[in-house]
């Protein structure tokens, strides 16, 4: 007994029929319990239980095997629950004790505790279940590239990332293939600073076995493998939708600096254009037109700079002089008509001055004056066609003897900005106009009923009869392109133009062969890149005041040695500074597309 006691561990011995004759401290400890010796067989323990769980009879026990069979028994192992509840996994080491005439007398047992190692492994495998489900549900990609480029293992959501529908159809291949051609040089050089012990981030972007692209963001670190090279264990997310809002949040910002630059150029033309005999007179007459912009802006920005409803600017302008329902001054009708966002501000500020000249000097000025606004489609065409019909009023003798800048204003921002034209019918009962605005200028699939109003003819614009230089200028802004104008003619050059489109530009270039001295251009003409002006101008050595409301040009369009960019607003001394720098020298004669004139060899 006292050797039993100094191994340490838990042992205990039992005679040829099982029962136990001795056991030591140890063995008590881990059964929680003294057996009786000389009754209890086989096992001091409580009960017993095989390693899943079910349960073992003392009778079939490694003890009671080993005594049955005359043999050691190695490799087994079991679990004792004792007393209280608890269990202890153990391995036992049951060996037969034969006498000197070699017959069977006993047998002892060690009983190695493993409960620790067991519970380790318990955990080892719960973790490992763990690292595994986290590999693969996570949404971003999970992979492990060798030092050639192999993809060795990725999970699911990595597969699905590249178009792969199984782990078979990639991995094992290069994932070079997998990177976009551009992008290559960047993550091979990477992957082989990670290889070599560096933990790095980067961007680049795939395309797909199916052929979509994707922008990936990479957080790779070195991992050993077995072999002890060091190969990129990386976690990778797919950033497309993240990298498409920053570029629109970038365009989206880049709008907002260009329309705000176009307001406070429109704003500047108001304060410069606006005429008044007395400062509180301008200072009225400016705060409207102002505020008419200002209402144009809060339309646009209630429809997401998606255009308007004609009805609501229509609305809009007229309220102050809508009175109750039973004595209302301004009646209007018309079908569903959307306006594109860039015929907005025109709208507003063209029916803005008809009703403040009502308001001054016509219906709206008498007591039971009315003014009656109906539109309409026109079938054939599709232009937009606006009535403005005032009655009631003070008589009128005629047309003004005069034009204000109210007048050229409604008919410059209808020719220059809606495309279309007004007519005047200063008739003695009332004055009655007719607008057009171009179909391009309406909201295709909204609205659009046909309608008709009747017709309206263009008013011809003034021949330009300044001498000096020829300067083109093409503004589809048409309070700026009024500005900019006066301004030239001020300095004494002879305008061409303002067209407000490509296309009016380029026509009147053609048609003035030689007959151009310099351009000032608005980059931005109705939402189009106004450069095929520029490159023909450019072509003919004509030199060019690039207009915009951005910082810079694109940078695939430098601005060239003899050009100048103007940014909005600005001033006069700007505008004189750089037309003197282009035209330092004596005049030129620009030849663009020269035609052969009559009699001349063709």
């Amino acid at each position: 007994m006292v050797a039993l006691e100094a191994l340490g561990v838990a042992v205990y011995a039992t005679d040829a029929e099982g029962r136990l004759t001795a056991y030591n401290e140890p063995a008590v400890a881990l059964w929680g319990w003294r057996p009786p010796l000389g009754d209890a067989r086989w096992c001091g323990s409580w009960r017993l239980f095989h390693p899943d769980g079910t349960p073992l009879a003392h009778a079939d026990c490694p003890m009671a095997v080993a005594l049955r069979e005359s043999r050691p028994v190695r490799g087994a192992e079991a679990i004792a629950e004792r007393p209280d509840g608890t269990r202890v996994r153990f391995i036992p080491y049951p060996t037969p004790l034969y006498d000197p005439a070699g017959r069977l007398v006993g047998a002892v047992n060690v009983l190695v505790d493993v409960s620790a190692r067991a519970s380790a492994e318990t955990v080892s495998a719960e973790n490992v279940a763990h690292l595994r489900a986290v590999f693969e549900t996570t949404p971003e990609c999970i992979k492990l590239v060798a030092p050639d480029g192999t993809l060795l293992q990725m999970n699911a959501s990595g597969l699905r990332m590249v178009e792969a529908d199984s782990p078979a159809q990639f991995e094992g291949a290069s994932v070079l293939d997998l990177i976009a051609p551009e992008a290559r040089a960047g993550w091979l050089e990477h992957h082989e600073r990670v290889c070599r012990g560096e933990a790095l981030r980067w961007e680049f972007d795939i395309i797909g076995l199916r052929g979509t692209r994707r922008s990936m963001e990479t957080h790779a670190t070195p991992l050993r493998l077995p072999g002890g090279q060091l190969a990129q264990l990386a976690i990778t997310r797919d950033i497309t939708a993240q990298k498409k809002s920053e570029e629109r949040q970038a365009l989206l910002l880049r709008e907002i600096d260009h329309r705000a630059k176009n307001a406070l150029a429109v704003a500047a033309a108001l304060v410069r254009l606006t005429k008044a005999d007395d400062p509180r007179r301008f200072a009225e007459v400016l705060e409207g037109r102002i505020a008419a912009l200002a209402r144009a802006h809060g339309i646009l920005a209630e429809e997401g700079w998606s255009g308007a409803e004609l009805r609501a600017v229509v609305q809009t302008e007229l309220a102050p002089y809508m009175g109750s329902a039973g004595a209302a001054r301004v009646a209007f009708r018309g079908p569903s008509v959307w306006l594109v966002p860039g015929a907005v501000q025109p709208v507003s500020m063209v029916l803005h001055e008809l009703a403040t000249n009502a308001a001054r000097h016509g219906a709206l000025s008498a007591p039971g004056g009315r003014v009656a606004i109906a539109w309409g489609v026109a079938a054939a065409t599709g232009d937009l066609q606006l009535r403005w019909t005032e009655s009631g009023g003070p008589p009128l003798a005629g047309a003004p003897r005069r034009r204000g800048f109210g007048s050229k204003l409604v008919e410059g921002a209808t020719r220059s900005q809606l495309g279309g034209a007004i007519r005047y019918d200063w008739e003695p009962g009332g004055l009655r106009c007719e607008i057009t605005a171009a179909a391009d200028r309406l909201q295709p699939g909204r609205g659009r009923e046909a309608e008709e109003l009747g017709s309206a003819a263009a008013t011809a614009p003034e021949e330009n009869k300044v001498p000096g230089r020829r300067v083109l200028l093409v503004e589809d802004e048409m309070l700026v392109a009024m500005v900019i104008e006066d301004s030239l003619r001020d300095l004494g050059y002879d305008v061409l133009g303002p067209a407000a489109s490509v296309e009016e530009a380029l026509h009147l270039i053609r048609a003035e062969t030689g007959r151009i001295d310099a351009a000032v251009l608005d980059v931005n003409l109705g939402g189009r890149p106004s450069f095929p002006v520029a490159d023909l101008l450019a072509g003919a050595g004509v030199p060019v005041i690039f207009v915009t409301g951005y910082r810079e040009l694109p940078r695939e369009r430098p601005i060239g040695d003899a050009n100048v960019l103007l940014q909005k607003p600005f001033g006069l001394g700007e505008l004189e500074a750089a037309m003197s720098r282009m035209l330092a020298g004596p005049p030129r004669a620009a030849a663009v597309e020269p035609e052969p004139r009559a009699g001349s060899a063709a």
